[in-house]
């Protein structure tokens, strides 16, 4: 079984540079999005020395391993990167407290492994449902999860972008890991927040479930978040399953 894979990223139409990062590694089947975070440009500096460190890293690893030794490899990739972003801020003053989110998957046969810090995503999506396998690490996550924020007041709640774990962090990060078993006609997508924060679910299961192509559907994305605003730098992935 392979992939048929696009991915882009568009600065979107508030700012002024992009902070947003992707990798796409087709013959390893794994693919990353970062999203930035700091002034002066140093969420661009994060973002793409996060990528530049996982791509190095899994370059010269060989994946055809068993589960567990998938999951310890992708923790460790993401530890890895938090490391060279703290080592870069701590060396440079001007990039001191940048940070940047990552998000990462690789498909086994019909098992997507995903490991991630922050709050870029990953969905599931087919004609019948659209499932977000990632969990944010975020504020408004977790006032959600202890009920004290309902999922319609964490849309418009001032903190829904502050984030609880981000590579860069002085703190010890734990990079979250999960399994997922892909049907037929599963559509894998990563997104930064500048996509899920524009569209709803449903107007993204909408265009990802009309599209003729991976990347046919990545544009229509990008374009509808656009519409929609463009508050943030956009980034998507989508993966299609060739049987």
């Amino acid at each position: 079984m392979n992939e048929s894979v696009y991915g882009t990223t568009n600065v979107g139409l508030r700012r002024d540079s992009n902070e947003d990062a992707f990798l796409l590694l087709p013959d390893k089947h794994i693919y990353i999005i970062s999203d930035g975070m700091g002034g002066h440009n140093a969420g661009e500096i994060a973002s793409r020395n996060a990528i530049k460190t996982l791509e190095n890293y899994f370059n010269n690893k060989e994946l055809h391993m068993n589960h567990k030794i998938i999951k310890k490899e992708l923790v460790t990739s993401v530890i890895k990167a938090n490391q060279e972003i703290l080592n870069i801020s701590m060396k440079r003053t001007e990039y001191s407290g940048m940070g940047c989110t990552i998000v990462l998957c690789l498909i086994q046969e019909n098992i997507l492994h995903t490991c991630h810090i922050g709050d870029s995503r990953v969905y599931v999506i087919n004609r019948s449902s659209i499932t977000q396998i990632t969990k944010d690490h975020s504020v408004v996550t977790a006032l959600i999860e202890t009920g004290k924020m309902s999922k319609d007041e964490a849309l418009s709640s001032q903190f829904k972008n502050q984030l609880t774990q981000a590579l860069g962090s002085p703190y010890t990060i734990v990079p979250e890991y999960s399994r997922y078993i892909l049907h037929k006609d599963d559509v894998v997508m990563l997104c930064s927040d500048g996509l899920w924060d524009m569209l709803s679910e449903d107007e993204i299961q909408t265009i990802v479930i009309s599209g003729n192509s991976s990347e046919e559907i990545c544009m229509r994305l990008i374009q509808q978040a656009n519409e929609a605003g463009g508050e943030d730098n956009i980034t998507v992935i989508v993966i299609r399953q060739l049987y």
